[in-house]
């Protein structure tokens, strides 16, 4: 870990397994945060597991697992459940991805461990969050974007599943937020306090203009009646000669003048005009489709026009501003080589040459001894299969 990142001294347990929580935690242990992966001792944690894989080892671990260490305990077990209470009065928040009501049940949700740590940040990451007719409903990323929007507003095509994850990533960059905004309040005040973020939540945040939108004038939100979801011509996507495809993003009037310059359009005065939108679009498909992709970006160079190739995932990745922008990180594997992933999205300090993995239970038994625990009852709890620690 770089010096000098803003979260160091931050000590942060993950109890979610897969999904939200693991992305939000992937993104505080980027900025500093010492983040303690909780799982399972016999190595069955989701994300180690979860296809697709390489080399025998899932890429959601690979991706974001890394700069965390392992508590490897078994919560299912009174014993187990008391190595992982030892470490939490020693954290200053868990973020909690289990279903409602399961960690009290255990005896390690907020109410236990507040008592142990009253200034403890306690995040919890309900699918549809807590209240509500749907709040013991199970769910994944495509339920929450289907009830808030997300999916209706898909253009052109059908309706299926989004490209991108809103609920996701939307609830884990809120999650992150919470955990921040909670250690702020617990440091200052001595007291903590249970923030949610759901999934639900986070794809409702990712519509909020179109949602504003419906609030304010009483009438639907559909994707050819959206400024940025095909309601102008300046704002679309168009096919090239070779089936490659251009994203025009000209949506103000000077970057739009220009682009109609560049590519010898008339656009008659009507960029923004009612009921003349479907003649401009056939005029600028008709003229992007006489060049392929890639002729089309060397004719606009380098000119303000606010047009973009559209990548394939794998041209997207290999992009020379990605790459250059520190986009690609590389990471330890478990077989001893390495391999490539996408780095973190914020540029803080320096980033490391090789991002090490947590090995299942590395780092428990330093934990736990600087919990308190003495070395003959940590060996007690290895040796019962309570937890794995390494030597």
């Amino acid at each position: 870990m770089s010096a000098g990142k803003p979260l160091e001294g931050v000590r942060i347990l993950d109890l979610s397994w897969v999904g939200v929580g693991c992305i939000a935690t992937w993104l505080l242990a980027d900025l500093g945060a010492e983040v303690i992966k909780v799982e399972p001792p016999d190595g069955s944690d989701n994300l180690r597991s979860l296809a697709p894989h390489v080399r025998g080892v899932g890429i959601n671990h690979l991706v974001f697992d890394r700069h965390k260490r392992s508590l490897a305990v078994n919560l299912r077990t009174e014993e187990g459940r008391e190595a992982y209470r030892a470490v939490a009065k020693t954290a200053d928040a868990v973020v909690e991805g289990m279903r409602t009501g399961v960690a009290d049940r255990l005896g390690i949700g907020y109410p236990a461990l507040s008592e142990l740590n009253p200034a403890l940040t306690y995040v919890t990451l309900p699918g549809y969050g807590s209240g509500g007719p749907l709040s013991s409903v199970a769910g994944h990323d495509l339920n929450f974007d289907a009830l808030a929007g997300v999916l209706s507003m898909t253009y052109p095509g059908p309706v299926g599943p989004p490209p991108v994850q809103a609920g996701d990533y939307f609830g884990a960059t809120l999650a992150a937020l919470a955990v921040v905004s909670g250690i702020l309040r617990g440091r200052a005040t001595g007291e903590g306090g249970v923030i949610e973020s759901s999934l639900f939540d986070g794809a409702m945040f990712a519509m909020a203009i179109p949602h504003a939108r419906a609030l304010t004038t009483g009438e639907d939100v559909v994707p050819d009646k959206y400024v940025l979801v095909g309601e102008f011509a300046c704002y679309s996507v168009y096919e090239c000669a070779d089936s490659g495809h251009l994203a025009v993003g000209a949506l103000e009037p000077h970057f739009w003048k220009k682009f109609c310059e560049f590519a010898g359009i008339d656009d008659g005065g009507h960029q923004y005009t009612p009921g003349k939108q479907d003649d401009l679009r056939a005029r600028v498909a008709a003229t992007i489709g006489t060049r392929t992709r890639d002729e089309w970006v060397a004719h606009f160079g380098a000119e303000d026009v606010c047009v973009s190739p559209v990548l394939s995932v794998a041209e997207a990745v290999r992009g020379e501003h990605f790459v250059a922008r520190g986009g690609v990180s590389t990471v330890r594997h478990p077989d001893g080589g390495t391999t490539e992933v996408p780095a973190a999205p914020l540029k803080v300090g320096k980033p490391v040459d090789v991002a090490e993995l947590p090995g299942v239970g590395e780092g428990t038994r330093e934990l736990l001894r600087d919990a308190g625990l003495s070395p003959e009852r940590i060996d007690e709890l290895a040796a019962t299969g309570n937890i794995k620690a390494d030597p």
